[in-house]
């Protein structure tokens, strides 16, 4: 049996099983229970009648080998309201976020006290922590008073698994309040990635954690540039509000406009600066240890849900870059690094300095800069200082930039001194058949604001969605001149249970029932292994905001990317026109490294490819929440239901419950 098929197998028998409850001992070994067992203190059975073994996630925690069976890993997470600065913290102080199990129950975040969602009373969550092709169960307990849940595992590509994509009403129902969903798939593909709520703004409000896939040093294409690849050195960083993210949804017009954030996390840790006093907490800082003269992999995790992007600076320091988004890289070695939203990126630090503690700055850049947001770290050598000797760097004074990985300015089209763009990395693999001069499919997709009246947008009996920006402008976010809306019935699993009249895609519109713009679900369909080419275009045009877009279940590779001056705003029209002569750049000899996030230039277009080699509904959106809350979103439903596995037994159903009145009967 070849190794795709093996693995195809693997993880359809994994979903057929996963769907059982399981009751599981100290030691992990696991019997079939009834599907609606609690998962949560279950009595001490030991494994029986040869049931499968679960591993703990300290055993799932270990240095990949080759040869060594796969890991079936189980994870616990309780989903509940909580509180920073609360009363775990008279009990204990927390050593560590970076955790894969807690140890202590108080949350200190950046020492500003609020509530949040939080999971297992961690912040970040748990982290989980495998190896290549090692199976991940996780339960998920929904213990949040009044919310529904789905979690979203960010750069799985979920080949065969595709109900457990965490998308609500595409691949699931959302998990209600007191139920246990059981997610159940591959660890695959390797690299560093994460995972978060993916509805509404839950995420932002603390339900996010890091996922790392690592494989063996055999498989490792860079294993030999480094020593140690450790799993305290994973850096999750944050933007941080410091009330409900639901306050700031739609937006206020008057105290507290807009939707920036108020402060910065590194592994959920930080400080803030109150900015009318000056007078700082004294909650600890993320401290990153080293040993000198050895060589570390760090893992960043851009985990941001706000329009900032992050810049991260290493004092003294050199960061080479070796791989985004879980795809390896050529090693390029740069001084600042700036990301987006949902990006990752892998990088070798060299301990080669004097021992010593030096500092980390992550900048929030665009929206950010005005309130000049940003959080330290700390890179602390063994045997050095608790603290740096160096002044900590300031907002405008920060640590020296060097060479940049993805300048703000999004100029990309030709070589320029002093940075480098994600398009100039080189990947290791280029894919066949990706880079032929026509694909087989083609897709523009515009997207931008459609601006509110206020008489046109408070109708009665019209509740349109939209966001209050900080401008005071009341605003629906598009795709193709279009407001995404959720189905009735999840597609994924119960597609014939929605009307085929809700469903459009910018060729496919009703003009009687769009004005303005259209809301409905938006889909494209996909034909099973096409190689698909999409073109996203920012029509939106708003001065310091590019927009990163995520597309679920795959890698794609970019072809282009270009800004254009101010004076000729890009336009549908104008990219097609641009397109017809020639004038869109494809780079067809470029090695490309694949992505599953990237930003659209301001005023610009980037032009991906990927093949349609992965059936089910996939989600593409922008990863500012507050843009995906008022429809910046599409699906791309690659083939048909017959191309999906079966739907797991007893997997949960929801759906429009309007009977005919006169079917009522009432007492």
């Amino acid at each position: 049996m070849n190794m795709e098929l093996q693995r195809g197998c693997l993880a359809l028998l994994l979903v057929l099983d996963s769907v059982f409850s399981v009751q599981v001992d100290d030691n992990y070994n696991i019997v079939k229970k009834n599907i609606n067992s609690n998962f949560h203190d279950v009595p001490d059975i030991r494994g029986k009648n040869n049931s499968p073994k679960l591993s703990t996630p300290e055993e799932c925690l270990r240095n990949c080998k080759d040869g060594e069976p796969p890991k079936t890993c189980h994870y616990k997470f309780t989903l509940e309201f909580y509180s920073i600065l609360g009363g775990a913290c008279e009990v204990c102080t927390p050593n560590s976020t970076n955790q894969i199990t807690p140890s202590c129950q108080c949350i200190l975040a950046d020492g500003f006290e609020r509530t949040l969602l939080s999971v297992n009373r961690m912040l970040p969550g748990p982290s989980i922590q495998v190896c290549e092709n090692d199976n991940i169960v996780v339960d998920v307990l929904n213990k949040m008073e009044g919310a529904e849940v789905t979690i979203h595992w960010h750069g799985i590509h979920q080949r065969n698994t595709q109900y457990y994509d965490g998308v609500p009403m595409v691949t699931q129902c959302a998990i209600p309040q007191g139920s246990t969903f059981r997610y159940a798939f591959l660890a695959d593909p390797v690299g560093t990635h994460f995972w978060h709520a993916h509805t509404g703004l839950q995420k932002m409000d603390g339900l996010y954690g890091s996922l790392i896939v690592r494989q063996s040093p055999k498989r490792d294409p860079h294993s030999k540039l480094y020593d140690e690849d450790l799993p305290e050195h994973v850096m999750l960083i944050s933007d941080w509000f410091h009330e409900g993210t639901n306050e700031k949804f739609p937006g206020r017009l008057i105290a507290g406009q807009g939707q920036n954030p108020d402060s910065i996390l590194v592994n959920g840790k930080g400080r803030f600066i109150y900015p009318d006093s000056g007078e700082e907490t004294v909650t600890p800082l993320e401290v990153f240890t080293v040993t000198k003269g050895k060589r570390y992999r760090f893992r960043m995790i851009n985990a941001f849900c706000s329009i900032c992007p992050a810049q991260v600076s290493i004092e003294g320091h050199v960061m080479t870059i070796i791989a985004t988004d879980g795809n390896a890289v050529k090693p390029t070695p740069v001084q600042t690094l700036i990301s987006n939203a949902g990006e990752r990126y892998d990088f070798i630090l060299n301990a080669n300095m004097s021992v010593g503690t030096y500092w980390i700055q992550v900048k929030g850049l665009g929206e950010c800069s005005v309130y000049k947001i940003q959080q330290l770290a700390i890179l602390k050598y063994v045997d050095g200082p608790e603290s740096p000797s160096s002044q900590p760097p300031q907002y405008d004074n920060p640590l020296p930039l060097g060479m940049i990985l993805n300048p703000l300015d999004g100029v990309c089209n030709g070589k320029r001194n002093g940075s480098l763009c994600v398009s100039d990395l080189t990947g290791l693999k280029r894919p066949p058949d990706m880079f032929k001069q026509y694909a087989d499919k083609t897709i523009y997709l515009p997207y931008k604001f459609y601006l509110h009246t206020m008489e046109e947008l408070f109708k009665p009996n019209e509740y349109k969605a939209f966001i209050s920006t900080f401008d005071g402008l009341h605003v629906t976010s598009l795709i193709d001149n279009i407001s995404y809306e959720f189905p009735s019935a999840p597609l994924t699993s119960q597609y014939g249970d929605n009307d085929p009249k809700t469903f459009c895609d910018g060729n496919n519109i009703d003009p009687s029932q769009c004005t303005d713009f259209c809301s409905c679900v938006h889909k494209i369909d996909i034909k099973n292994g096409e190689i698909v080419e999409v073109i996203l275009v920012d029509e939106a045009q708003v001065t310091n905001l590019s927009h990163p877009f995520h597309l679920h279940g795959y890698f794609f590779y970019v072809l282009g990317s270009e800004r254009l001056p101010q004076e000729r705003p890009i336009s549908l029209k104008a990219a097609i026109e641009m397109d017809r002569k020639g004038l869109l750049k494809r780079a067809y000899e470029n090695n490309p490294p694949g992505k599953d996030t990237l930003v659209v230039p301001e005023n610009g277009y980037i032009i991906i490819r990927f093949k349609a080699d992965n059936p089910g509904f996939w989600f593409l959106h922008c990863h500012f929440l507050y843009h995906i809350t008022v429809g910046m979103n599409l699906i791309l439903q690659v083939g048909t239901n017959s191309d999906l596995p079966p739907v797991p037994p007893k997997f949960p159903t929801c759906n429009n419950f309007r009977p005919p009145v006169a079917t009522i009967k009432l007492p």
